[in-house]
């Protein structure tokens, strides 16, 4: 996930308003606008929004992989 779509989630509340929902500091927050969201957070966020942000995380396996395994 992007940070835009980290804010369009919440409509565009403040980043104070976000950091209580969230538990992601400011800083973390303006970290994050400069250099993206890491994979781990990206998880952690789409378990708190239920699944409606959605984690740009690379699969543990790939699939080539099984079939030649």
């Amino acid at each position: 996930m992007t940070f835009d779509q980290l804010l369009n989630y919440f409509d565009g509340q403040s980043y104070r308003e976000i950091e209580k929902q969230t538990g992601i500091s400011l800083a973390q927050l303006t970290y994050y606008k400069q250099h993206g969201i890491p994979e781990g957070r990206q998880a952690i966020l789409e378990l708190q929004t239920g699944g409606k942000l959605k984690a740009d995380v690379p699969p543990l396996i790939k699939l080539e992989d099984l079939e030649h395994g």
